[in-house]
Formats: C-alpha cells, sequence, structure tokens
C-alpha cells in the first residue's frame, strides 16, 4: 500500500524583541499561519537549530543572523524546506539554493519589520513603526509614520520600546512575558493601537517596566 505524503507543517523563527515579533506578527496577517513557534530571548540568536523541520515544510524566519545560522540552514535546505528570510544583521555569502527566498538588508537605516514591510507593500505599516522604534532607528520610525499624529506616534514608540524592553534576560523565565505569548496575544490584533490599549499581557510589561525603573 503507497503511504500518504504527509502535508508540509509550518514553522516561523524569530527573535523575541520587537523587531523579531513584529516582523513575524505581520507575516501572519499576511497569511502565514505556523504550526510551529521557535522564539527566545534577545540574545538567543542560534535558533534554527532547534527546528526539526521534515521535506515539504515550510520555514519564515525573522531577525536573526543568517551567518549565525549557516550550517542549520544549509541542514534544512538539503531536505529540502522552503526557508523565507528577512534580517538585517550580518549574513555574510547568502547560499545559492531554489529553496530559499533571502530578503537581508544590512543598511543602519533599516530593521526585519521594515524588510517585511517592503515586501508586504505597506499593508501593517503601523506594527513596522513600532518595530523601528524599538530598534531605536526613531527617524526612521518617524518618517514612517506618514500622516500619524503625535498621540498615535507615541503609542508605536511605547509599543516597540517596551516590546524591546522585555526581551532582555537570560532565558524566557528572566522576562515579564515570553515572546511566545506576546505572539500568541497579538494574534488578535490587526492594529497595533488595540493591542497597546487593550492586551492585558502587553500591561504587564509595561506596569513590569514600571516596576524595574
Amino acid at each position: 500500500m503507497a503511504q500518504t505524503e504527509q502535508p508540509g507543517r509550518r514553522w516561523m523563527v524569530f527573535n523575541g524583541d520587537a523587531d523579531g515579533l513584529i516582523a513575524a506578527h505581520q507575516m501572519r496577517l499576511a497569511g502565514f499561519a505556523p504550526d510551529f513557534l521557535v522564539t527566545g530571548v534577545k540574545r538567543d540568536i542560534g535558533l534554527l537549530a532547534r527546528v526539526a523541520a521534515r521535506p515539504g515544510d515550510e520555514v519564515v524566519v525573522a531577525d536573526i543572523s543568517l551567518d549565525a545560522n549557516r550550517a542549520e540552514l544549509e541542514r534544512l535546505l538539503a531536505l529540502p524546506v522552503r526557508v523565507r528570510w528577512f534580517d538585517h544583521h550580518h549574513a555574510g555569502t547568502i547560499p545559492r539554493s531554489p529553496f530559499l527566498e533571502a530578503h537581508v538588508d544590512t543598511a543602519s537605516d533599516t530593521c526585519s519589520s521594515l524588510i517585511v514591510d517592503a515586501h508586504l507593500g505597506g499593508r501593517f505599516r503601523a506594527w513596522a513603526v513600532a518595530a523601528a522604534f524599538g530598534d531605536n532607528l526613531h527617524p526612521v520610525a518617524r518618517a514612517h509614520a506618514g500622516g500619524l499624529g503625535d498621540a498615535a506616534i507615541d503609542a508605536l514608540r511605547e509599543l516597540g520600546e517596551l516590546l524591546n524592553y522585555n526581551a532582555y534576560g537570560e532565558a524566557p523565565a528572566d522576562l515579564h512575558v515570553t515572546p511566545e505569548e506576546v505572539f500568541a496575544r497579538m494574534a488578535a490584533y490587526d492594529s497595533p493601537f488595540r493591542f497597546v490599549g487593550e492586551c492585558e499581557a502587553f500591561g504587564r510589561i509595561r506596569s513590569g517596566f514600571a516596576e524595574d525603573m
């Protein structure tokens, strides 16, 4: 009896800071619904080693260095697995493979979420502005904010800066809210302004920051 081919699974791999979270969330808003998440604290960048993909799977990677994950990327491409990579860190030589779609820009005035924003034609621009604030790209963030008023820009700045602050720690247990939970809670929100105003998990990050200060 012939074996039934297993459907490909979807993996989302992202840095747990503002830029990684928001880049991944934009891809989810655009229709990439992951079956598995791989993330961690801001300093945890060797994430691809935790992807137990099988042939035919698809992986979206956001905001981790390709160069730092090169061996694991080549492992996945050899299976083969389709990989889409969005990042602004040093990449080195990008492997040539029909299964790799690399969106890498190491310019000093961009971040991974802005790279995703360009890929998606600006569909979720306000989220990308928040990520730029989180990556301390304040002039760039304001340039992308378009006609938003001061109150809206302040809300996006708070979102980006607090998500970034929350990612600092030795391990996820050190954080006020784990990146997995933040990402899960974001799923209910198309609007970053509603997320800031309504999400209980973000409220915990805000309160934790105030207590730490």
